[in-house]
């Protein structure tokens, strides 16, 4: 078997972690049980769960010259990330604050840093490595222009692209026919202002390939062709929830750098993200390759 190669272009954050019983209410305050600095960005996540799942991947981002910066590029290094072209920037690195209650549910405030210092420009001067790779992997922590530029690029070299909506914001139409496959989950795909039903059919139309939406413990459902295929999650005690998207994220791509069908890359990446909901942190509980085959059997 070929190995994958992956282009991820997103954000790089130290995630800040609070655990506590329960998330407060509005105006609230609790007393947490714990607090935990670990690394992640949905970028960096979806970088090193694709690297521990067995691709070459390479990384464009953006990190702050300091302490936070330097400990996170490490890590991603240390697990087999290309960080050669990761940008470092005259600002802090980006933050999430994380909130996860005794069920493993999480509530998380962005502040992205050097993560908004990424520009178009970076990506042009990098675009070698868009022809290098099998698949191009995007979220929406990183300004809307450079997002744009990726898609422009990765669509111009013929690669696959992997566009994870999240945050949610309005997607633009011209974008859409030039996305293969666009990834929200449940909550994503409502604040994309759409009836489900329809969001599926109006969206997928535009799309090259296909609309995956993840539905956390319930399974994952998309589009082929005008019909919409559901596959059921594989039954795991939930501890933290965090990276589950990200893992999701990663395996799919994977599997699509290898070439397998679309059933066969959702069982995989839904293999992956299934065993990270049951550790904490974000790229802490991200699986390797030989953990994912044998939960899943292949």
């Amino acid at each position: 078997m070929k190995v994958p190669r992956v282009l991820v272009i997103g954000s790089i954050n130290m995630d800040l972690v609070s655990y506590s019983d329960r998330i407060p209410s509005l105006g609230e305050t609790i007393l947490g049980n714990r607090f935990a600095m670990v690394p992640g960005g949905k970028g960096a996540n979806q970088a090193l769960a694709a690297a521990r799942l067995g691709a070459s991947v390479s990384m464009l981002g953006a990190a702050g010259k300091d302490s936070y910066g330097e400990q996170l590029l490490q890590h991603l290094n240390n697990n087999g990330v290309d960080i050669s072209r990761v940008k470092r920037a005259d600002t802090s690195t980006g933050v999430a604050l994380i909130n996860v209650d005794a069920r493993g549910n999480n509530q998380i405030v962005v502040i992205p840093g050097a993560n908004n210092e990424l520009a178009p420009e970076d990506l042009l001067q990098n675009r070698e490595i868009f022809e290098a790779c099998d698949v191009v992997v995007l979220q929406m922590e990183i300004p809307m222009a450079t997002i744009g530029q990726a898609i422009e690029l990765a669509s111009g070299y013929g690669k696959l692209v992997v566009l994870n909506p999240a945050p949610a914001h309005e997607i633009p139409e011209a974008w859409l026919s030039k996305i293969d496959y666009l990834v929200p989950n449940e909550h994503e795909a409502d604040l994309l202002g759409h009836v489900k039903d329809d969001f599926y059919f109006s969206i997928r139309r535009h799309l090259k390939k296909s609309l995956v939406i993840t539905q956390g413990a319930k399974g994952v459902s998309f589009s082929e062709g005008k019909t919409i295929v559901f596959i059921p999650a594989l039954k795991v005690q939930a501890v933290d929830t965090t990276a589950a998207g990200d893992a999701f994220i990663g395996g799919f791509s994977v599997a699509l750098a290898e070439d397998r069908s679309m059933e066969e890359a959702i069982k995989f990446a839904s293999a992956a993200a299934a065993i990270s909901v049951t550790r904490e942190g974000a790229q802490t509980s991200l699986p390797y390759r030989k953990e994912v085959e044998e939960f899943s059997g292949g």
